[in-house]
């Protein structure tokens, strides 16, 4: 694993000198992209956050009620990073109890995702018409009751159908929660507190990760772990009683008394005053908010911004993470640790990597900048790509069992890339969603750009099997290889870098496409691991 990891830890080294820790003087766009569109009842909801550049999320002088309804609200992000973990885990148990064939198995670990999509759309409405708190108790049940009748499911289309449901839990988890926290955060802490999803994500993998290993001698250890990631969901279906309705949505239906009742309590120890201009605040944006139409996308500026963002939110994905995390048991196994416990190891150590590598990227990527993280992820996801499928090569052609000089370089190999993805491809591509869409539309776009994240997530656990037993497990490497080169030349032509400009100046960037690939090659001599300036 450290093998793997010299690259990383050379470029994390590096940077920290190459930086300055007094960067940026102009605010810059942090709010890291969730899957929360605009609705109609909020449109600050998509307006993405700022702080002064070059600081670090930071959460002192928070008010303590909105700490805890964040904290509380992330926790639907930890259960789908469970979740995640947890069928990677589970998945040779599974196919072994119930004779499973790989395409079973592939259509198996996709279902949350299709369903998903289809929980997000449906509780967008939810939370429109009758609140967020609502939406959110949703979440919490159907994810519950899905993990409860999967760990009781006695075929595989039990197993299937109990997916879904829990799919649509997250789908609306996915939605509702960066949404609620959005809207009862003070717009100075907004950014660090809505990063709290992408933190608690992993954290829910490497914590799925950990469960799995020391369970997987338990009689049954696959039920009991589904079942454990029920419990957690009833706890939070009880946060009702504890959060408050948000004040933009009470607003939005015209009880105000009642808005200023729950802003003077989450804002405490803010007093009343204080609480009320922001309160007054919110409702004056509200008043100012226009929503685009659909035809506004058809501007030449927007239209082309579209494209580049549908395009990123792709390639987030098409580069073979999904299939990684739900199969890397598989991958290890294949690679020659035969052990069920030692495959789950190693999914343990990915898990470590994954979750220290975005935090890192989370706290600096005002000070290193979008275009330098990206360029820098794809590049290392070749090589690490290229590297994996040739060590899985020479694995199998030897026809040596057991662990080998290749199956350590596979495990290398796979904890490199983790890092790569983690510092890039994971939290800085929702944030360049987040700015480079026009705010009259930010929502609409936001929406069709998730739905291609979302389809590409599906289509890529879905099929990974399938492509390796085609190409002899390799190949599928060697595949997303060429996909994660393609990105370093899309990243490297398209994608501007937005570190400190005004939102309002970045849309404007994609009018002219050749002027923008002419600008971006232009400033490539001058690419650092610092502030890109204009």
């Amino acid at each position: 694993i450290m093998i793997g990891m010299l690259p990383v830890l050379m470029f994390t080294s590096v940077s920290a000198h190459l930086v300055p820790h007094q960067l940026l003087a102009r605010n810059t766009a942090v709010r890291l992209g969730s899957v929360c569109g605009r609705t109609k009842a909020t449109g600050e909801l998509s307006k993405v956050t700022r702080l002064r550049g070059g600081e670090l999320p930071d959460f002192t002088g928070a008010p303590p009620f909105v700490l805890v309804c964040a904290f509380l609200s992330s926790m639907d992000s930890m259960l789908l990073g469970y979740d995640i973990g947890c069928i990677s885990g589970i998945m040779l148990f599974v196919q072994q109890e119930f004779q499973l064939t790989n395409h079973q198995v592939e259509n198996f670990a996709s279902a949350m995702n299709s369903a998903a999509v289809v929980g997000a759309l449906i509780s967008g409405w939810i939370a429109d018409t009758f609140g967020r708190k609502p939406a959110l108790f949703i979440s919490s049940c159907t994810f519950a009751v899905g993990s409860v009748l999967m760990a009781i499911a006695s075929s595989y289309d039990m197993l299937v159908t109990s997916r879904y449901i829990q799919g649509f839990g997250v789908g609306a988890g996915m939605l509702v929660s960066p949404m609620f926290i959005s809207e009862v955060s003070p717009k100075q802490f907004r950014g660090a507190l809505v990063s709290l999803g992408e933190v608690s994500l992993s954290l829910g993998i490497l914590l799925a990760y950990v469960v799995n290993y020391f369970l997987s001698g338990v009689p049954n250890q696959w039920r009991w772990m589904i079942a454990l990631g029920a419990l957690p969901d009833v706890l939070l279906a009880l946060r009702q009683l504890f959060l408050p309705e948000s004040p933009r949505f009470l607003l939005s239906k015209g009880k105000f008394k009642k808005a200023q009742r729950v802003q003077r309590r989450i804002m405490r120890p803010m007093s009343d005053k204080e609480a009320d201009a922001e309160l007054a605040e919110i409702q004056a944006s509200m008043g100012s908010e226009k929503e685009g139409s659909w035809l506004e996308m058809l501007e030449p500026a927007t239209a082309v911004a579209m494209m580049v963002g549908v395009v990123l939110a792709c390639l987030q994905h098409a580069v073979g993470i999904e299939s990684i995390i739900y199969y890397s048991t598989k991958i290890f196994q294949t690679a020659g640790f035969t052990s069920p416990s030692m495959a789950i190891l190693g999914t343990v150590a990915m898990g470590l990597i994954k979750l220290a590598f975005e935090t890192y990227s989370l706290l600096h990527v005002d000070e290193m900048g979008r275009r330098p993280l990206l360029l820098m992820g794809a590049a290392g996801l070749s090589v690490v790509l290229l590297g994996t499928g040739i060590a899985l090569q020479i694995k199998l052609a030897s026809n040596i069992p057991g662990i080998t000089t290749a199956s350590v370089m596979v495990v290398a190999f796979i904890s490199a890339y983790m890092a790569f993805h983690a510092l890039s491809y994971g939290p800085v591509t929702w944030l360049v969603l987040a700015e480079i869409f026009p705010n009259s539309i930010r929502g609409k776009a936001m929406g069709i750009a998730t739905m291609a994240n979302r389809v590409t997530s599906w289509y890529v656990a879905y099929t990974f099997l399938t492509l390796s037993e085609r190409l002899n497990w390799s190949g599928a490497f060697y595949l997303y290889a060429v996909i994660a080169a393609f990105s370093f030349v899309f990243y490297l032509l398209f994608i501007p870098e937005t570190n400190g400009l005004p939102l309002e100046s970045i849309t404007p960037l994609f009018a002219n496409p050749n002027k923008l690939v002419s600008r971006n090659l232009r400033g490539l001599g001058k690419l650092t691991f610092s502030r890109t300036t204009k």
